[in-house]
């Protein structure tokens, strides 16, 4: 018998892929335990916890999110105790390189895990070396051992139902709680840019189907287990797209009707919906679903998120949910690449016009592996590169009033209204005001899937902190500059501190409420210097114009469309006003004498005034 003990971090990612690797891996006898972080004070109690438990591994199912805290908990476990650390989640779907270099993981499972965590407690069980067992990357003394992905396992009926209890029999809250979610399925053949499932399909290719799913007397089988053993109120379903199939759908909405009336809620997909499946799941007792609009912008959606679906389409199958007294949430995402405030405006007053029972507002994060992130690094529509994400363009410098639409979505759903003065009312002096009524749209959550309050507000103070900080901010990322210095992107991607002016007598008067240090250094030089990778520079340069000597505004610098990490080149717009033709140099370096910009190293910009 081999030992795993499972660290998890709070009661928001209460781990159905934690309790489905449980369930297999005991059917061959092995132990399997869980903790939560939140369970401790001090680190200490948590290490006294794994010494006492004396596991073989200690696993995390990590989410790009949890790799700041994860990380350095699995350094001081394996620092402290000695245990093998293995991580596996969707992480790890995208950035194994950089796991590689993390300390404190010794293996890395990619793709699905079940076979590979059995296979991996059975070679621990018999003392056998599993530097070879595909699936993992398995860190050896000669370095990292990286074994292919093996053959998807179509038959997914043949795992045991998930082992809840492992959660549950620990902590009342979960198993009291009124909505127990299920999966019927794994991947999506869907291939948003956003998403990490196109390179889960990647993954999988030619090694059998990426979608896969149970059959529906497997599901209702196991919804009846959970019924028997947990208090159930509603019941939801946390696959990606739960209506790919139709004769599926159907089938099963026959059996659910026939054996439960408990009322359910699923994700669904847009393009392969029509009005019978509709009707099929309202008469089945379907409460109602959450769908991807994820921009109100028909262009921005099909062209850059690559979510092919019109806005004529929207209306239709929204249509088709009012009249069927389903209710309907969405998903929508701002800050987006080349997304101006106007773009914002126009994707709310869309999104509120389709009358739904609540809006989930996000801002982009730019994953690393993700395809949004190849298009806009291939597009000059990223700037900016940090440990785990890109940093979207902010062509139009307005993304820090764009990202007020996470508190004011809720104001404008119920005062469309008050749309026409969107430009004013998403700015920071509003939302200094108004910004905590972004919890109201916690209460949408509450009322469509039916939560009795005690368990909500229970819910709500065991996670607190993700809560009232908003689960729709900004992806927190460290961004490196040109000197190595690290910076965080609350810091790095803030809102402008001022408009450069460079027909001023001096170059010292560029910026506005800069502290005193940093002015004098700038006080103290005729030419500024300013690193490319500072919020000044990238904030300012999108709005700076470049006099002529005599004072005339004969040249304008455009935005800036790409910032090479690698090569420390710097791409700009030029214009003038001679016959109104943009020049554009790839690199500043190349044409310093005819540009108005030199580079001075890497990612050093230095602002000259030179006549033509």
């Amino acid at each position: 018998m081999a030992k795993i003990l499972f660290v998890s971090d709070n009661y928001l990612n209460e781990g159905l892929g934690i309790m489905c690797l449980s369930s297999y891996v005991k059917t061959a006898g092995h132990e399997v335990d869980l903790t939560l972080l939140q369970d401790f004070k001090r680190i200490d109690d948590l290490i006294d916890y794994v010494e006492a438990y004396d596991p073989d591994l200690v696993g995390f199912s990590v989410m790009t999110p949890q790799v700041t805290q994860f990380r350095p908990i699995s350094r001081l476990i394996k620092k402290r105790t000695g245990k093998t650390i293995i991580w596996g989640g969707s992480h790890c779907m995208l950035m194994q390189k950089d796991i590689m270099n993390y300390d404190g993981v010794d293996i890395i499972c990619v793709g699905d895990g079940e076979e590979a965590l059995m296979d991996l407690m059975n070679h621990i069980e018999d003392g056998e070396d599993y530097s070879e067992i595909p699936n993992l990357y398995v860190k050896t003394p000669k370095g990292w051992a990286k074994n292919p992905v093996r053959s998807a396992e179509n038959n997914l009926d043949k795992y045991p139902f998930p082992d809840r209890g492992l959660y549950f029999n620990k902590y009342p809250l979960m198993a009291e709680f009124a909505v127990k979610r299920f999966v019927t399925s794994r991947g999506c053949p869907y291939k948003c840019s956003y998403c990490f499932e196109p390179s889960y399909f990647k993954m999988y290719k030619g090694r059998g189907k990426a979608f896969r799913r149970h059959s529906t007397e497997y599901v209702i089988s196991e919804i009846k287990d959970v019924i028997e053993k947990y208090p159930t109120r509603r019941v939801n379903f946390a696959d990606d797209t739960f209506n790919i199939d139709k004769k599926w759908v159907k089938e099963f909405c026959e059996k659910y009707k026939k054996n439960f009336d408990v009322n359910w809620s699923c994700n669904i997909e847009l393009t392969s919906i029509d009005e019978d499946i509709v009707q099929s799941m309202a008469d089945s007792g379907c409460r109602g679903c959450v769908f991807g609009l994820e921009s109100g912008v028909e262009s921005i959606r099909m062209n850059v998120l690559n979510k092919k679906i019109t806005n004529a389409r929207y209306i239709e199958a929204t249509n088709w949910l009012k009249k069927h007294n389903l209710k309907f949430f969405m998903n929508l995402m701002f800050c987006l690449p080349k997304e101006s405030l106007d773009d914002a405006i126009e994707s709310l007053r869309f999104a509120i016009q389709l009358k739904s029972n609540g809006i989930r507002v996000n801002i982009l994060k730019m994953y690393k592996g993700t395809e949004i992130t190849n298009y806009a690094n291939a597009n000059g529509l990223s700037e900016g590169i940090g440990e785990f994400t890109y940093k979207a363009k902010d062509f139009y410098g307005e993304f820090h009033r764009i990202a007020n639409v996470a508190w004011a979505t809720i104001l404008f759903q119920h005062f469309p209204f008050l749309l026409r003065w969107g430009r004013t009312i998403l700015t920071k002096k509003f939302g200094k005001v108004l910004g905590p009524i972004h919890l109201l749209l916690h209460w949408q959550d509450i009322k469509f899937y039916d939560i009795p309050l005690w368990q909500a507000w229970k819910f709500f103070w065991n996670s607190r902190d993700i809560f009232i900080g908003g689960l729709a901010k900004a992806q927190k990322d460290t961004y490196i500059g040109d000197d190595g210095t690290f910076r965080d992107s609350k810091e790095l991607f803030a809102s402008p501190l001022g408009v450069v002016d460079w027909s001023g007598n001096k170059t010292n008067k560029i910026f506005k409420n800069l502290n005193k240090e940093r002015y004098k250094k700038l006080n103290e030089n005729s030419d500024a210097h300013f690193s490319s990778m500072e919020p000044e520079i990238l904030n300012a340069l999108r709005r700076v114009k470049i006099p002529y000597k005599n004072g005339k505004n004969i040249i304008d610098l455009g935005m800036v469309s790409n910032i090479d990490m690698v090569d420390g080149s710097v791409t700009f717009t030029i214009k003038t006003n001679f016959s109104g033709e943009v020049l554009q140099w790839s690199s500043l370096k190349k044409d310093a004498e005819k540009s108005v910009l030199d580079v001075d190293g890497v990612f050093k910009v230095t602002a000259k005034l030179l006549s033509i």
